[in-house]
C-alpha cells in the first residue's frame, strides 16, 4: 500500500479545526470567569482534552480535524500508531505551541518536507501523517456543469 502524503493545507486545516473548537469553548467559558476563575479554567482544560486528546481514544491517530480532512497519524512504517505515542506527540505539540506563543508551529511547518509531510514532532516520535483520500486526478470539476465536463471545459 502506498502512503499518500497530505498537502500542507490539509494539515493546517485539521489543526485549525481542532484549535477553533478549543477556542470556542474557552470563549464560551469567559462568562463563568466572573463567578469563578476555577470553573473557567476547568472548562478550558476540558476543551483542550476534548479536542486534542480524547478523539485519539475513539480513533487512534485522528482528531476531529484530522477526521474531517481525512488524514491520519501512523508510524514511520505505516503501521497504526500506539495510543501513548500519539498522546505524547500531541501533548508536546500543544505544550510547545503554548509555551512559545505559536512560534513553534511556524518553525515546525517551515521544517516540514513537502515530500514526506513530517514536522519536528513527527521526527521526534517517528510518526508521519498520511492522506486517506485518493487523489481526484489532474482536473478540478468544481463549479462545472455536466455538459461543460463532457466538452472538456
Amino acid at each position: 500500500m502506498i502512503d499518500l502524503v497530505p498537502k500542507f493545507e490539509k494539515r493546517v486545516r485539521a489543526f485549525a479545526i481542532d484549535t477553533s473548537g478549543v477556542m470556542l469553548f474557552i470563549i464560551l467559558a469567559l462568562p463563568f470567569a466572573v463567578e469563578s476563575r476555577y470553573i473557567s479554567i476547568a472548562i478550558s482544560i476540558g476543551a483542550f482534552i476534548g479536542f486534542y486528546f480524547f478523539p485519539h481514544f475513539l480513533t487512534p491517530g485522528q482528531t476531529f480535524g484530522k477526521r474531517i480532512q481525512k488524514i491520519k497519524i501512523v508510524t514511520i512504517d505505516g503501521e497504526p500508531v500506539k495510543l501513548w505515542i500519539v498522546l505524547l506527540r500531541d501533548f508536546l505539540k500543544v505544550a510547545l505551541s503554548i509555551a512559545t506563543f505559536g512560534v513553534y508551529l511556524v518553525v515546525s511547518f517551515f521544517v516540514m518536507n513537502e515530500k514526506t509531510s513530517r514536522t519536528i514532532h513527527d521526527y521526534i516520535f517517528k510518526t508521519k501523517v498520511v492522506d486517506l483520500e485518493k487523489p481526484q486526478g489532474k482536473y478540478n470539476y468544481m463549479n462545472k456543469t455536466e455538459s461543460m465536463r463532457k466538452r472538456g471545459l
